[in-house]
């Protein structure tokens, strides 16, 4: 699913919040020091973060807002204890999702525990940025 996919059918399954400035998605790539995904820079373009539900497991999912993922992988001690990966948000608990940047992008799309953090734990959730929005899916009250 593209970002402009995404952004036309969000309504009922994605908290949105204000997009991330040019100046903001600028400072992400300088200080992160990777060529990030096109997709997901054009998603803070136009939604800078937000949260919704997903059809697979961890079934939550909230994307960082552009000004913290530099600060919160810093800050979570991310380059040294999963290297290669890149933090970009949270389940709202106890895992984050990264983008596994030791291959080629598209980069997958993987959630790592934050204990114990370490690659051995980290689960694929989606081959790219694009197929993990494909995943977000209305709330629903069914268990699951």
């Amino acid at each position: 699913m593209t970002v402009t996919e995404f952004i036309a059918t969000f309504e009922g399954k994605w908290s949105r919040v204000t997009p991330a400035s040019t100046v903001a998605i600028t400072a992400l790539v300088d200080r992160s020091g990777l060529r990030l995904p096109a997709d997901y820079l054009e998603f803070l373009s136009r939604t800078n973060g937000g949260a919704g539900f997903l059809d697979v497991q961890p079934c939550y999912l909230r994307i960082w807002a552009a000004e913290e993922v530099v600060g919160n992988n810093h800050d979570y001690q991310m380059p040294e204890y999963v290297p290669g990966f890149i933090g970009f948000g949270d389940a709202g608990g106890g895992e984050f999702f990264a983008f596994d940047t030791r291959s080629p992008q598209p980069w997958r799309v993987v959630s790592i525990p934050f204990v114990p953090m370490e690659e051995a734990s980290a689960r694929l959730v989606a081959s790219s940025f694009s197929e993990l929005l494909g995943h977000v899916t209305p709330p629903t009250d069914e268990p699951t």
